[in-house]
């Protein structure tokens, strides 16, 4: 049986934060979407940035700048711009895969994936079109003047593919822009591939793109879908899978059975935690090799090994479960999310928990600000957040900021 605080180690080093990272598995190599002779070395990094990603499998993307310091925190030594050229390179997407929502993930996982999640997905389309006032007809002349575009040209930008439908005469609405780009991309016929010259993201054509997909479909592909979740986010229950995935709790179910079957998980007990006294802890799911390195490392005093970690806003250390208990105390999530609004705050961890909220000043001399939670005192972790803030700033490329605490 796992305590809390091995679920918590697992779960940190399966997401490669902290400073030691126990039995992760990389999946098969993806290839990248121009030819052979474009394929980056392993040494570069946009390689080793691709390779985070297929570990993580997606991380979520709504934030642009977040999502890239999502990758680049579990990547040490990397920038933006190896971000940007896994990007440019065809070895990465922004896209829509699960949930509604966009995500960075390996370009040759974006087809199967949502072959898995779309039945779901798609369903509320018509509703929300309704909503917005648009209607079929329109819709599919939105539809074909956007692919006619991306056909004609390389790539485009929001702005520029929203320039063209205004030009081919359609009447649209600012409020459509989005749900457009959405069922272009959740459908499959376009992803946001190469990064433009002023660091944003560009619309493709998936077809064009997309050359070295994978194809993965019925059980085979919820098998790969629950066993590279698992893996990178350490014991799971089917609850975190339903929900991180989008799928019903029967369909988790059975993605963790079919991993399971093959070997790639195993069912683990974890000990409750102090609000779950009266009931039984649900059954979670790991990997084996995740699990014996686990047990051959020594936990001192009952806390994880790792320095403190600066996280960036929907980061997969809270977004990647459904229940985030083990990493953040319930009774401070509206302070992650104020309002319970949706927008998750960029964090600081510490010993794998969150004790703080942190963000970047307006200012640039101001630098970098944390706001310690309830209880928590983060003046001894200073020098180590400080170091934190460098190698942000590095990341970023920009001189050193000042990392302070809020009064």
């Amino acid at each position: 049986m796992l305590s809390i605080s091995e679920l918590l180690r697992l779960r940190m080093s399966a997401q490669q934060l902290g400073t030691q990272q126990v039995g992760t598995q990389q999946p098969p190599e993806p290839q990248p979407a121009q030819s052979p002779s474009a394929q980056a070395s392993d040494e570069t990094g946009a390689a080793r940035i691709a390779a985070t990603a297929r570990h993580m499998l997606a991380v979520q993307g709504q934030g642009w700048r977040s999502a890239r310091w999502a990758l680049g925190v579990r990547t040490p030594g990397t920038t933006v711009d190896d971000v940007h050229e896994a990007c440019n390179q065809g070895l990465i997407v922004r896209s829509w895969p699960m949930r509604g929502t966009i995500h960075l993930l390996p370009a040759a996982d974006i087809a199967w994936m949502q072959a898995v999640t779309n039945p779901r997905v798609l369903a509320g389309a018509p509703k929300r079109r309704e909503f917005l006032g648009i209607t079929d007809a329109v819709l599919d002349r939105l539809v074909e003047t956007s692919l006619s575009a991306l056909h004609a040209h390389t790539s485009l930008d929001r702005d520029e593919l929203a320039a063209l439908w205004s030009d081919a005469g359609i009447e649209w609405q600012s409020n459509w822009r989005y749900h457009l780009i959405w069922w272009l991309c959740q459908n499959g016929l376009a992803v946001f591939g190469p990064v433009s010259a002023d660091g944003e993201p560009r619309l493709v054509l998936a077809s064009r793109w997309l050359t070295r997909s994978r194809t993965l479909s019925g059980d085979e592909a919820l098998a790969e879908f629950a066993s590279r979740y698992a893996a990178a986010r350490g014991a799971v229950t089917a609850k975190d899978l339903a929900w991180w995935a989008g799928i019903t709790a029967t369909t988790a179910k059975r993605a963790l059975m079919l991993a399971s079957e093959s070997g790639a998980l195993v069912t683990v007990e974890v000990q409750a935690s102090e609000d779950q006294a009266t009931t039984r802890p649900a059954p979670h799911w790991a990997s084996p090799t995740a699990l014996n390195a686990l047990q051959g490392t020594e936990i001192e005093g009952g806390e994880i090994e790792g320095d403190w970690l600066l996280l960036p806003a929907f980061d997969e250390h809270l977004l990647g479960y459904q229940d985030r208990a083990a990493q953040l105390d319930p009774a401070h999530f509206e302070r992650i999310v104020p309002g319970r609004n949706g927008m998750f705050l960029a964090t600081v961890v510490h010993a794998g928990r969150v004790v703080a909220t942190w963000k970047k000043s307006p200012r640039k001399a101001d630098g970098l600000a944390a706001t310690a939670l309830p209880g928590y005192d983060l003046g001894s972790g200073l020098p180590a957040l400080q170091q934190r803030a460098a190698e942000w700033s590095a990341f970023q490329g920009v001189a050193r900021l000042p990392f302070t605490l809020a009064s």
